[in-house]
C-alpha cells in the first residue's frame, strides 16, 4: 500500500521535473512513510533516493535501487515516476518501488494489493519466470510481460499503477476493477501527470487552480461526489473503476478502455429454498476465502468493528482462521464509540468481542475533536464530504495506528453486495408486484414493519420523480429540500438543470439497483472516504465485501429473492456468517450506519465555525442570507444525523484549505 506519483513531459527534457515531483510526493507522504524512490526516464534511465529513503534501500544494489539524491538530479529527464512506501508485503529493500523488471525496460510504480499474488506467481514460474522479491509488484511486472495489458484481468484485489514500456514508449496504467484504490490525471498537449491524491497535482504550476462548479452544484443539489470523471478540481481527471488507459510518449495521445464489467441477475426469481441452501453454503466459502487472502500480510492485521453484521462477520471469520492456524497474540479490532446511546453501538461489538476474544480499543469523537482536526479531515479527503460520520472513521484509522497496526480490514461494500439498506426493499416489494405476487408483497411488508406509506415514498423517490418533466423536478427539489435556497441565486439559476440530466439509478430489480450502488456512485465515495481516512494514518484497509471478484461475482449472480427474504436484508448473508455471529447480531434489524452525533456536533460548534461563511464563498453559497438565519439552519433540532447541513460547512473548509 502506497502512494504513486508521475511526471511525463511529452516536448523533452523539463529542468523542473526533479522539484516538481519531490513536490507531489512531499503531498502524499501519509501514504507511504517508510520509504521514498523516484525513477527518471530520458535517453538514460536514473534512480534517486532522498532523505527519507532508507539506508539499507540505497546500499541493496538492486536494479532499482537509488543512485543519487533526489537533489542531485539534473534536468535531462523528460519523464519522473515518484512512490511513497507502506511497506506490508516483503519488508526488505526488495520491496522498494519504481521496480523495474529484470531487463529494465518496464518500469512500475504501484500503490495496492493483489491479494492472489502468490496463485500468479505459482503460475508465472510454470511458465519460466523468475523472481528476485516476495513482492506483489514483481508480480504484476512479470503478469504484463506474460499477458500484457489483459493482465489485470487476473488479479484479485484493489490497485492502481502505471508501468513505463521503455521498448514501446508509452504508459500502461490501470485501476481496480470497484475504485478502492484511487487515481487521478491531468493532461494536456504538453504532459501528462497523475498521483493517487488530487493534492498532489494541485503542487504542479502546469495544473489550473479553479473549481469545476458542476461537480459543486451536484454535491450541493443531489449529494453526489464524483460521479462524473471531473471532479471538484477544474481540469484533473478520475480514471474510473474498471479502466485502463495507454499513453504514447511520442504523440501525447491518451487512449482509455474498460477492460471489466460485472455481470449481474437481473432476473424477478421467486426464492427457492432448495436452491438457497447450496448459495448460502457456497457464499460461505468464498467469504472465507476473501477473507483468508486479505489476511495475507508481513506486518499485524487488525479490524475495524463498528458492531454492525459486516464487521462483526468479519472479526468472527478472522478469529475463526486464526485459531485454525494457530497464529499468536490477540486480534486487535477498532470500534468509533459514543455518549449517546441512541447511535452507539458498543454493547454490539463487545458482544463479538466476549466471543472472540479479541483485543478491542474504542475513541470516543467529540465535537471538540472534530473542531480541531476539521481542517485535516476535510484536507485528507481532497474534496468536501457529507457528513460527520467520515471523522469517526479517521478518529478509528488514527487509533489503529496509535496501537501498532498497519492493516485492517473493513465491512465497506457488504450493504451494496448483499442489501443491506431499506431503500432496497423498495426494490424487492416492487419486483414481487410485477410479478402479480400481491399477497406476498404484503406479507414481507408486514414482516419488515414497513407500511405502503414507506413503499410509496420509496418509490416516489427513485422512480416516480425521474418521470416528471426537468422544471417541475427541479422545483420539487428546491422544495423539499429547503437548505437549496442558501446556494447564491445565479449559482442555482445557472445549474438547476442538472437535476434532470445525468445518473438515474436502476430500480427495475433488487439486483439491478445493487449494481447501479456498487458501480461508480455510492459505493465508490464510500470507498474514497475509506481510503483517504486510513492512509492519512498510514493504515492499509483492506475491503473483502468491496473488491474480491469471485465473491462479487457470485453474489451478483444469485436473485435478488436471496438477499432479501421473509422481511430481513441482507437475508444471504446472514444465512451464509451466522456460525461466525453471536445471535443476536445474526438477527439485528436496527441498522444504524456509521452514524454519528452529527447535528448535536454542529449546534454546539456553530460559533466556532461562523467566520467560515463570508464573502469567499459568494459565488456558491447566499452567505448573507444564510448568515441570517444561521441560528436557526445550524441549530437542526434533536435529529441525529442531517447529511445537508455538514456539506456546507465541509465546503467552506475545503475552498479555505486548498485556497480557492
Amino acid at each position: 500500500m502506497c502512494g504513486i506519483a508521475g511526471i511525463i513531459n511529452f516536448k523533452g527534457n523539463d529542468p523542473g521535473l526533479a522539484r516538481h515531483i519531490r513536490q507531489m510526493s512531499a503531498a502524499i507522504r501519509h501514504r507511504g512513510p517508510d520509504g521514498e524512490g523516484f525513477a527518471f526516464f530520458g535517453e538514460e534511465y536514473l534512480t534517486a533516493g532522498s532523505d527519507e529513503t532508507p539506508a539499507d534501500v540505497f546500499g541493496a544494489k538492486l536494479p532499482y535501487s537509488p543512485t543519487k539524491r533526489i537533489d542531485q538530479v539534473n534536468g535531462n529527464y523528460s519523464i519522473a515516476f515518484g512512490h511513497r512506501r507502506l511497506s506490508i508485503i516483503d519488508l526488505s529493500p526488495a520491496g522498494h518501488q519504481p521496480m523495474c523488471s529484470k531487463g529494465k525496460d518496464l518500469w512500475i510504480t504501484y500503490n495496492g494489493e493483489i491479494y492472489n499474488y502468490i496463485e500468479i506467481r505459482q503460475e508465472l514460474e510454470s511458465k519460466g519466470h523468475k523472481f528476485s522479491t516476495q513482492t506483489d509488484t514483481e508480480v504484476i511486472l512479470n503478469a504484463y510481460v506474460e499477458w500484457g495489458e489483459k493482465c489485470v484481468d487476473r488479479f484479485n484485489g484493489m490497485w492502481a499503477f502505471v508501468i513505463y514500456d521503455r521498448t514501446k514508449n508509452e504508459l500502461f496504467a490501470s485501476r481496480d476493477r470497484f475504485g478502492v484504490k484511487p487515481f487521478y490525471y491531468y493532461h494536456d498537449k504538453n504532459v501528462l501527470a497523475f498521483a493517487s491524491e488530487q493534492k498532489a497535482l494541485m503542487q504542479l504550476p502546469f495544473v489550473p487552480k479553479g473549481i469545476n462548479d458542476t461537480a459543486v452544484f451536484d454535491f450541493f443539489a443531489k449529494g453526489e461526489i464524483e460521479y462524473e470523471e471531473e471532479g471538484m478540481f477544474k481540469g484533473i481527471i478520475e480514471l474510473f473503476p474498471s479502466h485502463s488507459m495507454r499513453v504514447s510518449i511520442a504523440t501525447g495521445k491518451l487512449k482509455k478502455w474498460k477492460y471489466y464489467s460485472l455481470e449481474v441477475n437481473r432476473s424477478r426469481q421467486l426464492f427457492s429454498e432448495e436452491k438457497f441452501r447450496p448459495a448460502a453454503a457456497h457464499t460461505e466459502e468464498l467469504l472465507s476465502r476473501a477473507i483468508a487472502l486479505r489476511m495475507r500480510s508481513d506486518v499485524p492485521v487488525g479490524s475495524c468493528l463498528s458492531g454492525g453484521i459486516d464487521s462483526s462477520a468479519i472479526v468472527g471469520i478472522m478469529q475463526h482462521l486464526r485459531e485454525k492456524e494457530k497464529m499468536p497474540n490477540k486480534l486487535k479490532v477498532f470500534t468509533a464509540s459514543f455518549n449517546e446511546k441512541e447511535i452507539d453501538e458498543s454493547h454490539w461489538a463487545k458482544t463479538v468481542v466476549e466471543r472472540t476474544g479479541a483485543e478491542w480499543h474504542q475513541v470516543y469523537p467529540s465535537s471538540e475533536d472534530l473542531l480541531r482536526d476539521l481542517e485535516d479531515l476535510i484536507h485528507c479527503q481532497d474534496v468536501p464530504i457529507w457528513s460527520t460520520s467520515t471523522y469517526a472513521q479517521y478518529r478509528v484509522m488514527q487509533t489503529a495506528k496509535e496501537k501498532g497496526i498497519k492493516v485492517v480490514l473493513d465491512g465497506q461494500g457488504g450493504d451494496e453486495l448483499f442489501a443491506g439498506y431499506d431503500t432496497y426493499f423498495m426494490a424487492r416489494w416492487m419486483e414481487l408486484l410485477r410479478k402479480g405476487r400481491a399477497g406476498t408483497m404484503r406479507s414481507e411488508m408486514k414482516l419488515a414493519g414497513r407500511t405502503p406509506t414507506f413503499l410509496f415514498k420509496q418509490y416516489l423517490r427513485y422512480s416516480g420523480l425521474k418521470k416528471l418533466p426537468r422544471g417541475l423536478r427541479s422545483s420539487l427539489s428546491g422544495w423539499y429540500y429547503d437548505d437549496i435556497q442558501y446556494l447564491s441565486p445565479g449559482f442555482w439559476s445557472k445549474h438547476k438543470q442538472r437535476f434532470g440530466t445525468g445518473h438515474e439509478p436502476d430500480t427495475s430489480s433488487l439486483n439491478a439497483m445493487l449494481w447501479d450502488e456498487f458501480y461508480n456512485t455510492r459505493l465508490k465515495g464510500y470507498l474514497k472516504c475509506e481510503d483517504r481516512c486510513s492512509m492519512r494514518h498510514s493504515v492499509e484497509s483492506r475491503t473483502p465485501f468491496a473488491d474480491d471478484v469471485d465473491l462479487v461475482e457470485y453474489v451478483f449472480s444469485l436473485p435478488g429473492a436471496f438477499k432479501m427474504h421473509k422481511g430481513l436484508s441482507k437475508y444471504l448473508f446472514r444465512e451464509a456468517a451466522k456460525r461466525y455471529l453471536p445471535p443476536a447480531i445474526a438477527a439485528r434489524t436496527d441498522k444504524m450506519g456509521y452514524t454519528t452525533p452529527n447535528n448535536r456536533w454542529i449546534a454546539a460548534l456553530k460559533e466556532e465555525l461562523r467566520p467560515l461563511f463570508n464573502e469567499s464563498l459568494s459565488d456558491f453559497i447566499d452567505t448573507k442570507k444564510l448568515l441570517k438565519d444561521y441560528d436557526r439552519f445550524f441549530s437542526p433540532g434533536e435529529a441525529v444525523e442531517n447529511g445537508r447541513i455538514f456539506k456546507f460547512i465541509s465546503f467552506a473548509v475545503w475552498k479555505k484549505r486548498f485556497q480557492l
